[in-house]
Formats: structure tokens, sequence, C-alpha cells
């Protein structure tokens, strides 16, 4: 019962100074956003007589972002990618530069937005593996991109007036990137092979945090209903 007492004193204080001393000026010039990929899946291109390869994907990444004038804005940094065939992965990590152009005033807390990307890959550019596969073995050849590019489409939602939850969809297309899997046959099994082109959709959430930082009365009314809920509930 303090515990909740003493919560609820915090936040009426904490409104209140927000009241007092908020920041009525919001622009929005620079940014840091930190997220990851759950959903990295390849696109195949080819396989026969039938697919029994099991792939999947993930990414994360730490970008910056410069606000430009007529809502463009420059992004750059770091990302890391894997995607998984089988027990089997090829691996991508490098420089992200991109453009991006919003289109709402900056009012709105949701802010649609269309992007375009270069990925460029410093890791392994060629690997070649096998792994066991029924009585025989599978080959696994992988061949990095030095060079992606990627169309992009999201969308910023803003939980409070700085900091906003992220959604975006890239595809992304390797340049001179291929993946070849061929499953020899048996007497059980006919055998499969397995293609791509080092094209795949890439689904990402992040966090987004804008600078100079702004907090306005309204988040303060805002963490102060979730701590209520909290405390309460």
């Amino acid at each position: 019962m303090i515990r909740r007492r003493l919560l609820l004193l915090l936040s009426i204080v904490a409104v209140g100074c927000v009241a007092a001393f908020g920041q009525d000026d919001c622009r929005r010039r620079w940014a840091i956003n930190a997220g990851g990929s759950p959903f990295a899946q390849p696109v195949q291109t080819g396989s026969s007589p039938r697919a029994i390869i099991v792939t999947h994907g993930t990414e994360w990444f730490l970008t910056g972002e410069i606000a430009l004038p007529d809502k463009w804005a420059v992004e750059a940094g770091y990302f890391h990618t894997e995607i998984v065939y089988d027990d089997r992965a090829r691996r991508m990590q490098g420089l992200r530069l991109g453009m991006k152009r919003y289109f709402l005033p900056d009012r709105f807390p949701v802010q649609p937005f269309l992007a375009a990307s270069a990925w460029g890959n410093f890791d392994e550019r060629v690997r070649r593996t096998t792994a066991p596969y029924l009585d025989s073995h599978a080959t696994y050849h992988f061949r990095n991109p030095r060079l992606s590019l990627s169309p992009g489409i999201g969308l910023d939602f803003y939980l409070l007036s700085s900091v906003a939850l992220t959604l975006r969809y890239d595809f992304v297309i390797g340049l001179d990137a291929r993946t070849a899997i061929d499953q020899p046959g048996s007497s059980i099994d006919m055998g499969s092979n397995y293609a791509d082109r080092g094209m795949y959709h890439d689904l990402s959430v992040g966090l987004k945090v804008n600078f100079p930082f702004c907090f306005r009365e309204g988040d303060a009314w805002t963490l102060f209903y979730m701590i209520l809920d909290n405390i309460f509930y």
C-alpha cells in the first residue's frame, strides 16, 4: 500500500513539473533507431523435383537518421543478417545507407514513409559446406552479395513525442548472389535441389528515439495513466 501511494505521488509530481516546464518546440532533427527482423524469408527461384529445404532468417540493426528539408531523411548504420537453410546458414553484415521520405506533418502520431537503401556486406563472400543427408551428404553453396539494394515501406507509430515504434518492410535484392543446395537421392528418396538469387523479404520492428529529446505534458499524462494501470490493475 505504501509503495502504491509513493508511486502515485511521484506520478502527480512528474505531471506537474512537465506541465510547468514542458517543451513546445519538438522539431525532429536526428534520431537513433534500433531493432530487428523476426522474418527474413528468401525468395526461392528453383527446385527439382521438390523443395524440402526449411528456410528462415533473422536480422538486427542500429541506424542513425538525419532529417532533411521537405520531409526527407538520410539514414546510415550497421546491420547483421542470418538466413538459415535447414541447419546451415549464410551470414551478412556491414553498412546500410538509404533515404526516406515522410508525408505527414509532425503532429500526426503515425508517420508513414517510403525508403530506398543500399546494403554493403563486409562478411564472407563465398561459402561451401556439407551436411549429413540420409546415407549421403547434402552440399550447400552460398554466394553472398557485396552490394544489395532494397525498396521499402513502413511507418513510425509515436508512443511519446520523441519515442516511436517502427514497422518496416524491405524487399532486398542481392547483386550477383545465389544459393544452391543439392540433396542427393537414395534408395528411399529421389533427392532434390534448391536455388535462390539472394533476394529476400525483410520485415523489421524497431524503437526510434528522436533528438533533441522532447517531453510534453501529454507524454506525462500518458505515463501517468500507464502507472495507474500498473498500480490498480
